[in-house]
Formats: structure tokens, C-alpha cells, sequence
């Protein structure tokens, strides 16, 4: 949210003015779990609204040299609008202990971005595609300000959500969630520096925070996690719909349509879509990056989720997988929307991962309905009427994924996410390392990892994989 107003008073706008529209949707995104970031200001005071609101991370603006945005310090010589005014000659910051506090920093001067061709935003304070030139005209330029600073944190942000999509938002602190990953992953951070009124936790380490999220195995940070491909069905437009977002499965129980879990599938352990009471459900688990958990395992494909309304009454989800497909599904009136997560490469003869099954993707032609299954669906998908390819003329086998519902050691953590993630599917604590430390507390897949779940125990040399090893015996080391 690059916007915002001025505050006043001792508290945030919707503490004050909590049935505000802006608040309200605050508030409701919030209990949907959606992350929200926004601009801290732009003229030397308190923290804007939206960034105010404690359910949203505040994010203020660093200069070219990455120290605190200020045009003028102390004065208003080098402001833009002075003696007019003074806005837009630095970050806004928490001006007392008591006011609401500035979150992350991120870069606000002379930040290069897109822009309309031949277009300025702001002469005055050099914003838009003639900055800093000679290069008018080709949709690229430079700008100033905190609506900058934000969009590099929800970048930072988004990437995190895709790493684990079922970890909350959570707070900076106590430091939950991918809040508190943020916070204490920032260079700051990492310093032992505390928190600042001006810079807050600090600047964001995407690095640091991607790699803290994903969590170590073995000492070696790995390559990739599983996570639920949810599946609901809407009887209105007889549509299989799948995704990894809780948010988005969210948002399509409760468009017209009325999408619902598919009865079908399989709870997900330990876990209800965000703000309800409802049990997540997964038809299946598939992986959140586009690195291969092994080196001897198939690469990986992703899962673009592609969208087609044949009418008023009658909406369909396909995913595809290559650019090849993409080509086909839009010719026939498919838009591609997002990428929903990965699945393994089909090969010939089958090179299926251990305790991967086939993913098919059919097309049942009396209600113009597209789904994704696994071979041990395959049955009754196909007495359904899902027998013809779509598009028409592609492969209906899409590669590898790990049923859902499959956890052979009961310790919560369901066995292609452990396959995934280097564990021993078999054995509740992987290393051995005693019965309170079973897989699932040390690293839980719907939180941030706790700590490694593959060190310190008697078993974890020949339990537990480790990416990225060379030698077994440690030659590595030397």
C-alpha cells in the first residue's frame, strides 16, 4: 500500500476510527492472515495510515548511501516544496515511544522502476520516466519516497509466502511468523543491533530470511519444502479448483460460486484455513520452490494456474506446465494467473521419486471441466468422464506429486513432505535425538522452523538426507 494520510492524536486512524472503510478492510483482510505492507510517509513525522495500523508492517525509506532519508536534517533548506511545505523530504519514523512504530527500511531515493512512457509522476521531485534521463521514452525511471521503500518489503514478503504458504504473518515481536523472520534477519539484526525509532528492526536480508524460513537439514540450509495443494469443488460451475494459497481457496468460498473442500481429499494435519473453523483439505502435496530436493530425482516443472469463464454460470481452473501448454490453453481462451507451486518432471521410462505418484490432468467434456489427480484417483476421476486431454493435443500426464494423507511414522508431518525436506518418513525423531524432539516439533510444516530435526542425534548419519553432500565420509570439509 503505497498511500496513506497523516495521523493525529496518540494512537493509529483505526484505533480511533475503527468502522472507517480502509479499516475495515484492514481488519478483515487481518483475519484472513493476508500480509499488508505500507509506506511509512514522506514528510519527517509520524507514521502515515495504513502504516500506523499494528496488523500492517510499516516500512520507511533509506537514501542513496542506505542511511536514514532526509533531504534537509534539521532544516527545511533542501526540502522540495519549501517553504511551502515540507513533504516529501524524508522518511517518516516513530516520533515518540508511544506512537506507532516504524517496522523495516528499504531503499526510497532514486529507486528505478517502471513507469508510463513518457510520463512524470512528479516534476518537482523528479519522478517519472524523463529521471534522470537521457533515456525518456522507454518505461523505466527513477523515484523518491517511502511508496518505493514498500514494494521492495512486499516483494521480500511474497517470496517468503511462496517458500511456505502455511506459515501466519504473525508479529515483529514477539518475533511469529514471516513478521518475525523479517525482523530478525535484517542486516540490523544480524548486527545485535536493537530496534530504532528512525530505521526500525532494520533493512530486510532476503537471502537470510528465505534461507531461515526454509529451515536447515543437516546443518545445510536445503532446497525446497512440500506444501498442500488444497482442492475444492463448486457444484454451481461443477469446477475442480486447486491451489496452494489459503488466501485464494478463501476467496473462492466465498465468491457466487460457492467453492467447498472436496470431500474427497484428506485433512491437512495441524491445520483450518486462516479465520475459520474450517479444515484445510488437500487433494495432494506438491513443492514451493523450483530446486530439486535430490540430485538424482527428476527436475521440476511449474504448476501455472490458468483461468477460462465459458459463461456467466460457468467458470474453469487448468493448470499447465510448460510454455508449449500456456500457448495452447490461451488459444483456446485460457489466462494464466500465477504460478501455484512445482511438481516433477514426467520422464520416459517413469523415474518417479519415492512416494511420488503420477499427477494426470483430464478433461471431462460434458461440463467443460479440467482437473489435476493422482494415479490413485485416477479411477474414479476417469468413471467421472475425465478421459479426453486438455488442451486437446497435450499430455494428460503432468509429473510427479505426493498424495496427501500419507504419514507412515505419525509424527504429523506427512511423507512426501519429508521425502522433500531430507527427513526419515519411517522414524518420528529422524536423529534420534529423544522423544520430545520428534520431526514435527523441531520442524513443523506450518510454522518457521524450530530448529534442525537432522543434528545432535545418534541416528542422523543414516536417517536423515543432507543436501549437497559430496563425499559421505566428510572430505568435503578439507
Amino acid at each position: 500500500m503505497s498511500w496513506g494520510g497523516a495521523e493525529t492524536g496518540n494512537f493509529d486512524f483505526c484505533h480511533i476510527f475503527p468502522s472507517d472503510a480502509v479499516c475495515l478492510a484492514i481488519d478483515y483482510a487481518a483475519s484472513r492472515d493476508v500480509a499488508m505492507v505500507a509506506s511509512s510517509g514522506n514528510d519527517r513525522a509520524r507514521l502515515n495510515s495504513p502504516a500506523s495500523d499494528p496488523d500492517v508492517v510499516s516500512v520507511g525509506g533509506l537514501d542513496a548511501g542506505g542511511t536514514f532519508w532526509d533531504e534537509s536534517p534539521a532544516t527545511n533548506t533542501n526540502c522540495p516544496y519549501w517553504p511551502s511545505s515540507t513533504q516529501e523530504c524524508g522518511s517518516n519514523y516513530t516520533t515518540a515511544w508511544y506512537l506507532p512504530k516504524q517496522e523495516l527500511v528499504a531503499d526510497a531515493k532514486s529507486v528505478w522502476s517502471t513507469t508510463y512512457p513518457n510520463k512524470d509522476w512528479n516534476t518537482t521531485v523528479h519522478c517519472g520516466d524523463h529521471y534522470p534521463g537521457p533515456s525518456a521514452g522507454n518505461g523505466v525511471g527513477q523515484c523518491t519516497g517511502t511508496s518505493m521503500s514498500a514494494p521492495i518489503v512486499t516483494g521480500i514478503m511474497g517470496i517468503l509466502r511462496s517458500v511456505n504458504p502455511l506459515v501466519p504473518k504473525g508479529t515483529p515481536s514477539p518475533a511469529t511468523g514471516l513478521r518475525g523472520v523479517l525482523a530478525t534477519t535484517t542486516f540490523e539484526a544480524q548486527a545485535s543491533l536493537p530496534w530504532d525509532t528512525k530505521v526500525g528492526y532494520g533493512m530486510p536480508d532476503a537471502d537470510a530470511a528465505a534461507k531461515r524460513l526454509i529451515g536447515t537439514v543437516g546443518g545445510r540450509t536445503i532446497r525446497n519444502r512440500a506444501t498442500p495443494l488444497f482442492r475444492l469443488y463448486s457444484g454451481t460451475y461443477s469446477d475442480y479448483a486447486d491451489t496452494t494459497s489459503p488466501q485464494f481457496a478463501l476467496s473462492l468460498m466465498n465468491s457466487k460460486a460457492g467453492w467447498v473442500p472436496d470431500a474427497g481429499t484428506k485433512s491437512v494435519p495441524n491445520y483450518s484455513l486462516p479465520g475459520t473453523s474450517v479444515p484445510a483439505k488437500a487433494s495432494m502435496y506438491v513443492l514451493t520452490t523450483q530446486y530439486q530436493p535430490r540430485p538424482t530425482w527428476p527436475t521440476l516443472v511449474p504448476l501455472y494456474m490458468t483461468r477460462k469463464s465459458y459463461s456467466s454460470s460457468h467458470v474453469d481452473y487448468m493448470f499447465a506446465t510448460s510454455k508449449t501448454e500456456l500457448q495452447a490453453a490461451n488459444a483456446i481462451g485460457y489466462s494464466l494467473l500465477n504460478i501455484q507451486g512445482y511438481v516433477y518432471k514426467a520422464c520416459s521410462p517413469d523415474c518417479i521419486p519415492p512416494g511420488a505418484q503420477k499427477l494426470w490432468r483430464k478433461f471431462r467434456s460434458a461440463v467443460n471441466d479440467c482437473a489435476v489427480f493422482l494415479e490413485n484417483e485416477r479411477p474414479a476421476f476417469e468413471a467421472a468422464g475425465y478421459i479426453a486431454a486438455c488442451p486437446a493435443g497435450t499430455a494428460t500426464l503432468l509429473g510427479y506429486a505426493y498424495p496427501a494423507g500419507v504419514d507412515t511414522d505419525a509424527d504429523g508431518l506427512p511423507d512426501g513432505f519429508e521425502y522433500v525436506v531430507g527427513t526419515d518418513p519411517t522414524r518420528a525423531d529422524s536423529d534420534g535425538d529423544g522423544t520430545t524432539h520428534k520431526d514435527s516439533d523441531e520442524f513443523p510444516m506450518v510454522g518457521v522452523p524450530l530448529s534442525d530435526p537432522c543434528a545432535g542425534g545418534s541416528y542422523s548419519a543414516t536417517y536423515c538426507y543432507v543436501n549437497d553432500v559430496i563425499y559421505k565420509d566428510g572430505m568435503e570439509a578439507l
